[in-house]
């Protein structure tokens, strides 16, 4: 009792630190350089997308549709949210309230005080999880908590050895601490309240018991029971279509939550047969045999056939190696059994009662959300808040190496949207999109889903034709999860991780030339796009290959199999 609650007790005052920060940054840094007293004239800190939340609020407080500001292009309940200090007499300031609440409620730092929160919210969320991750880990290898700690990134090993930090404080430097999602939420950005927070919400409530456990340990407690599987798929698909509808983008994720809900559900069910069984067929004199028989049958889990003719298929879910005589590994000259295999696949993903409640709740949400939008601000909330993104093609302060691309075609053609996304060529990265996401969600995701979305995450933003800083956010919120099924001491990694800081220091040497002296670097700065979008793919590459499988198989009662890369040696 005294170790968790010391656990608590650091993880929410690391939280506290991590908004304390956040809160004083929103308000020193835009003080020192927005009103010229650090920097020239001309140069914000505040985010410019910051001017267009707040101007929508006050359409919006005003009784006007928030999409009268041009460029304002998210959900219109965003602004509804922003409004609400303004009243409904466009900024009227609110007499006899104290100081500190008159600076709270201002336009100028409610919102991001507001982004600050949910940053900071994410951050906890984050801790939770990785000490959840974290002790899960040390009871299945033995480790007691006065033992030493395991750290599985070379930088934490150093830390931990040379600066002896706690485990707590590590895990706060993913996030909490972290200068980038510091420096996007204090500039004014919403992307951690938009979208971090439902995901990561989403996260918590999807990953069981096996694994990083629910973030919801107090209401266990008071129940003691956990969440039903179906229950916590309703609630998980109610955030994720909350999440689809502010975004978008999260939709990708959708059949990587419905692929792990399922293994969890067909997990239990095969756990209570085993008991069953057992309970049946045993008695008090043969209980240690009986729990070794149970022990055996819980091990073969999701990966085994749902019937004694689909047993070919035992070795089909995973790469085996090319020595093996089995018979194994994917059947391509056989088309039949190719069908039966995706079929297979079908009935695991779709014909279970979690998958479709989360798969319903979550179209019914982003339905319901969507609707309402459309209810009170007309169709230019379906067509500015949701289609637009489809399309979006932007070359201002873009990373991806389309951007150049795109920057000529505008000085040619009027209309760049039309005729963009219909050239054959702009569709080629979808490609190893659709690939990376079709293994990730079906090979990946029941048994390992943090890491499956980090890498859709992570190859959609490097992929995508727009790529701005807030997008980094979007994959780095989901690394620190995975993170410890992640080799970062081999040679392949350094390299790889070496060539990403030279791109990104290329990238902004060429965009300060280009933006601050006014130097006609057009062309060098694409060059550094491209070497940026190659040092991502090598990255995402170097982790797919460092992907440590036997730290995830062996937090499962049910093991994924040989991996896709590498058969896993027994310890």
């Amino acid at each position: 009792i005294t170790s968790t609650t010391m656990t608590i007790s650091k993880t929410t005052k690391h939280f506290l630190y991590g908004l304390l920060l956040r809160l004083i940054l929103l308000i020193a840094l835009p003080a020192l350089m927005d009103d010229g007293l650090l920097l020239p004239a001309g140069v914000r800190y505040t985010d410019i997308d910051y001017d267009v939340f707040t101007d929508a609020a006050a359409h919006v407080a005003e009784g006007r549709s928030p999409y009268r500001r041009h460029t304002y292009r998210y959900t219109p309940f965003l602004a509804a949210l922003l409004s609400l200090p303004m009243g409904g007499g466009g900024g009227r300031q609110i007499e006899r309230v104290s100081l500190i609440w008159s600076v709270v409620l201002s336009t100028k730092y409610f919102g991001k005080i507001l982004f600050c929160m949910a940053d900071a919210i994410c951050g906890y969320i984050i801790l939770i999880l990785r000490a959840r991750s974290r002790k899960q880990r040390n009871s299945n290898n033995g480790v007691q908590d006065d033992q030493p700690k395991q750290h599985n990134s070379i930088i934490e090993k150093y830390i931990s050895q040379h600066i002896n930090l706690s485990s707590e404080f590590i895990d706060a430097l993913w996030w909490l601490y972290n200068p980038l999602p510091i420096n996007i939420c204090t500039r004014g950005s919403a992307e951690a309240l938009v979208v971090l927070l439902p995901v990561l919400l989403t996260v918590a409530l999807t990953v069981n018991d096996n694994g990083m456990k629910q973030l919801f340990t107090s209401l266990q407690t008071k129940t003691k029971r956990s969440m039903s599987i179906p229950l916590r798929a309703c609630l998980a698909g109610i955030l994720h279509g909350i999440g689809i509808h502010c975004k978008l983008y999260p939709v990708i994720y959708t059949v990587s939550f419905m692929a792990n809900f399922s293994r969890q559900e067909q997990q239990q069910q095969r756990r209570r047969q085993s008991v069953s069984s057992n309970d049946n067929h045993t008695n008090s004199s043969n209980d240690a045999s009986s729990s070794s028989s149970t022990q055996q049958q819980l091990d073969q889990g999701w990966t085994h056939t749902l019937s004694e003719q689909m047993t070919y298929f035992q070795n089909c879910m995973c790469c085996t190696p090319q020595s093996s005589s089995s018979g194994g590994g994917f059947p391509w000259k056989h088309p039949i059994k190719i069908l039966m295999l995706a079929l297979l696949w079908i009935q695991r993903l779709f014909l279970t009662p979690s998958s479709i409640l989360f798969l319903l709740s979550s179209i019914v949400t982003m339905a319901s959300t969507t609707y309402a939008a459309i209810h009170y601000y007309g169709h230019e909330a379906l067509a500015e808040g949701l289609l637009y993104h489809f399309g979006r093609i932007d070359h201002r302060h873009n990373y991806s190496m389309y951007w150049y691309w795109i920057y000529l075609l505008r000085g040619r053609v009027a209309s760049a949207e039309v005729v963009a996304p219909s050239t054959w060529v702009g569709n080629v990265p979808l490609i190893p999109q659709i690939l990376i996401l079709g293994f990730s969600s079906l090979g990946i995701a029941p048994y390992d889903l943090s890491f499956a979305l980090f890498c859709q995450t992570f190859c959609f933003v490097a992929f995508n034709k727009v790529m701005t800083a807030q997008y980094f956010t979007w994959y780095l919120c989901l690394l620190p999860l995975c993170s410890d099924r992640i080799q970062w001491s081999s040679r392949r990694m350094l390299l790889s991780l070496g060539l990403l800081l030279v791109s990104i220091l290329t990238w902004l040497g060429s965009a300060f030339t280009l933006e601050m002296l006014g130097w006609r670097s057009h062309r060098q700065l694409w060059m550094a796009s491209v070497l940026f979008f190659v040092a991502n793919v090598n990255l995402l590459v170097a982790i797919l290959n460092g992907y440590r499988v036997d730290k995830t198989w062996r937090s499962l009662s049910d093991t994924p199999g040989e991996g896709w890369s590498q058969k896993v040696k027994a310890s």
